[in-house]
């Protein structure tokens, strides 16, 4: 697992890429940071467990959408492994910014009795399952909540407008990417005309057998609509999980706040708005995009708090677990 892990200056980077981030942040909050900090330590034990549940809920719901598309595949696959896989790719996800997921999972996956290119595909799938979920769960609360967002924070439908429009556009793509049988055979073409010299052979080799393996997965699943409804009520409950978190924190900190239901429509939206904004080691957008949509509503200082609360709960906490499971794993698959 060491050499296909994770590079350590592009580790390295990310980590102080980070602190930068967390820095900067600080130096924002600086004015206000006295508050903050007595407005989270004004939080009760049993407030702190509530909120760091729901964050880390998110991950075994996740796991669990993952185990239905794997153990199609293999049906010797565990939930357990699931974990695994949903961990390590948080892993990889803070400390290469998503460039070292697929090979960490993939890896993890070979192990475990299925191809790379079976893994890269159903990882693939995955992904569009996911990006189809957040697509649909925001256009279903900015429908409902459409006049309340346009009275209470005009300046930020235009954000919201363009966010739905790249999501949307991103499931397109990777839908007609992965079962479009006319971007299969382009996408082999192209690869035919690459050159025939040196390490060129072999990566086309490997990249054609990683496309048909995409393709041939990709096609399967989506034909099985039993299996992609399972799997995308599966992601709406995560989704919603993950939506409840924000106001947990808020209630954890006595905040008063939008109400349940529209703190799920400013959280589904956040989250659309976060796939339009670049990111370090997943860090950046998700604090742009909180304070923007909810400070309007609970004030500069509640919101910064319930931010960190809010990022504890869904960042650091699942990393830090991550971080254990990740060095677990490596142990146990180096005897």
């Amino acid at each position: 697992m060491g050499k296909r892990g994770l590079n350590r200056k592009k580790v390295i980077l990310n980590i102080l890429m980070a602190a930068g981030i967390i820095a900067l942040m600080m130096f924002v909050f600086r004015k206000d940071f006295e508050e903050i900090l007595r407005s989270i330590r004004g939080v009760s034990v049993p407030g702190l467990l509530v909120t760091m549940g729901a964050g880390i809920g998110y991950q075994f719901w996740d796991a669990a959408m993952c185990y239905m598309l794997l153990h199609k595949k293999n049906p010797a696959f565990r939930y357990r492994q699931a974990v695994d896989i949903t961990f390590l790719g948080v892993f990889g996800n803070a400390l290469t910014s998503s460039a070292g997921n697929i090979p960490l999972q993939s890896y993890y996956l070979y192990e475990h009795g299925v191809q790379i290119g079976d893994g890269v595909g159903l990882l693939a799938l995955k992904y569009v399952f996911h990006k189809t979920a957040i697509c649909l769960y925001a256009a279903i609360m900015v429908f409902t909540q459409r006049r309340w967002l346009q009275s209470t924070i005009p300046e930020a439908m235009g954000y919201i407008h363009l966010g739905m429009a790249v999501c949307v556009s991103i499931v397109v793509f990777l839908l007609d990417f992965f079962t479009w049988e006319r971007v299969y055979k382009l996408s082999l073409y192209v690869i035919r005309k690459l050159p025939d010299t040196g390490k060129w052979k072999q990566w086309k080799v490997s990249w054609s057998n990683q496309i048909e393996a995409l393709f041939k997965e990709s096609r399967t699943i989506v034909r099985d609509h039993s299996t992609c409804c399972k799997v995308m009520l599966l992601n709406l409950l995560k989704l919603f999980w993950l939506y409840l978190t924000p106001f947990l924190c808020m209630e954890a900190l006595n905040i008063s706040n939008p109400g349940w239901g529209r703190t799920q429509a400013l959280a589904s939206i956040m989250l659309v708005i976060i796939g339009v904004l670049p990111n370090v080691a997943g860090m950046g957008p998700s604090e742009f995009a909180f304070l923007k949509l909810f400070t309007p509503y609970i004030g500069r200082v509640s919101a910064s708090s319930s931010l960190v609360l809010y990022r504890t709960a869904t960042y650091f906490f699942p990393v830090a677990i991550s971080a254990g499971v990740t060095i677990k794993i490596q142990k146990k698959m180096s005897r």
